[in-house]
């Protein structure tokens, strides 16, 4: 099974990609990328609501109203969209771009791993148990993973 470093050095091996940021995320419950701005991320815990550019790693409180049955979020920083969540309970984000996708195998006794497909070469970049959700934004210029131990953005170079 990985730490987090050792998801930080698979991250960190990926071509074309580079970290730019991981950070922990208490009572996280739900994220979802903006459609109209593909760099920023609303981020929903039990705790307080975040939106983040994925481009710098930048946080900042907002308001958000979410209904966790439809799997839909309008946030305050992010005004006239309807975003789609993905999280601990339910929900999905994009599982693949034009160059590069992630595949999520989930075992019997529930332990999840996550491989990252990128020019041609996979990555093992999550082996254990606590697995939330991952994917690209819509323009599949960034990816996150969401585990318990936190939140990792990605981005391509």
């Amino acid at each position: 099974m990985m730490n987090c470093i050792e998801m930080m050095d698979a991250f960190n091996s990926i071509q074309g990609w580079k970290v730019v940021t991981g950070f922990s995320v208490g009572g996280f419950e739900w994220l979802a990328f903006s459609k109209k701005d593909s760099s920023k991320m609303l981020i929903i815990s039990s705790q307080k609501i975040t939106e983040i550019d994925c481009s710098t790693g930048m946080l900042e409180e907002c308001d958000a109203d979410y209904d966790e049955e439809a799997l839909i979020a309008y946030s305050d920083s992010l005004p006239d969209e309807e975003l789609s969540l993905a999280g601990l309970y339910g929900g999905q984000l994009r599982q693949e771009t034009e160059s590069a996708r992630v595949e999520v195998i989930t075992s019997e006794n529930h332990i999840t791993k996550a491989f990252f497909y990128s020019e041609g070469k996979q990555t093992l970049i999550f082996d254990n148990y606590g697995f939330y959700t991952c994917g690209f934004s819509y323009d599949g210029n960034y990816f996150v993973l969401a585990d318990d131990g936190g939140i990792y953005i990605l981005k391509r170079v």
